[in-house]
């Protein structure tokens, strides 16, 4: 089976121990989004290593490891960058980006901060989806827990590739400052159903990453994820659902487990866990392998 992770934070260094665990656990390919574990940029919210502070102020992230990894394995290996919206060259910014062969979409951390949140809610991302959706290259969309300000921006933008990430339920922290009830409605595994609301939208698809620790599904096998995930097949069809493990972000869990879970579901048809572990990202990606040395 050819599977993709399309999910994995890595920081500096050799990629090839990661490269090992992919073969000993049969994952073919890896998107990475980096992150430098333990270092911040310092200032505001957004600024996660590595990245320098442009004069402007904005901060602009960079991906050395994942560039090279994607160049040195080009099969194994694609990424997508983070984006601030705010940065003064987004739009050529943007366009060397998607010109690299090794780039596969962009991601933007929409309510990582109060002030992002409440640009999100104003339409102030209208200029940057507009970009990303003449640049042609999918938007990977952090919004956990506030999946009802996407209808707008899903119907503006009806040929851009939206991705949800971490199926859009609320984590703790972003952003800082929720009130208890708040936390406690968009925290809770209920709120998927305002997920699966979006699912009239063609243009979405949905990342199934934290699944096991945002459906408080307990131990290995995960088996409470299992009827989300069967409401999630039939509101999206399984062609927009893609399977993401976040590994390197959960020690809670193993890599194995968090690709077990899924690849020896005895709920799931096998064609179900094709499109799950790896052809649902092969074509919102639009990442073909060459098949040597598939998994």
């Amino acid at each position: 089976m050819d599977i993709v992770d399309v999910q994995l934070h890595l920081g500096p260094g050799p990629v090839e121990p990661t490269l090992e665990e992919m073969d000993a656990l049969g994952i073919r390919s890896v998107l990475i989004e980096e992150f430098w574990f333990g270092e911040q940029g310092g200032g505001p919210y957004d600024a996660l290593m590595p990245g320098f502070r442009l004069p402007s102020g904005a901060w602009r992230a960079v991906y050395p490891t994942a560039l090279s990894a994607s160049l040195r394995y080009p099969d194994r290996f694609g990424y997508f960058v983070r984006l601030n919206r705010h940065d003064p060259d987004l739009e050529s910014h943007m366009r060397a980006i998607a010109a690299e062969p090794g780039a596969r979409g962009f991601r933007v951390l929409a309510t990582w901060s109060a002030e992002e949140l409440a640009a999100l809610a104003a339409g102030a991302f209208d200029a940057f989806f507009d970009l990303a959706q003449n640049i042609g290259l999918p938007v990977c969309l952090f919004a956990p827990g506030h999946v009802e300000l996407l209808p707008p921006y899903l119907r503006k933008f009806p040929r851009l590739q939206f991705v949800l990430d971490h199926m859009g339920i609320g984590m703790s922290i972003h952003p800082p400052g929720r009130t208890e009830a708040e936390l406690a409605r968009t925290n809770d595994p209920a709120y998927f159903d305002e997920v699966l609301k979006l699912a009239e939208f063609p243009n979405l698809a949905v990342k199934l990453s934290h699944a096991p620790m945002l459906l408080r599904a307990g131990a290995y096998p995960f088996e409470a994820v299992r009827p989300h995930l069967r409401r999630a097949i039939e509101a999206f069809g399984v062609e927009r659902l893609m399977w993401g493990s976040d590994s390197s972000i959960m020690p809670n869990y193993t890599w194995a487990d968090l690709l077990n879970y899924l690849r020896l579901d005895p709920e799931l048809s096998e064609d179900e866990k094709v499109w799950l572990l790896g052809r649902t990202a092969r074509k919102v990606f639009s990442w073909p392998t060459s098949g040597a040395g598939a998994a």
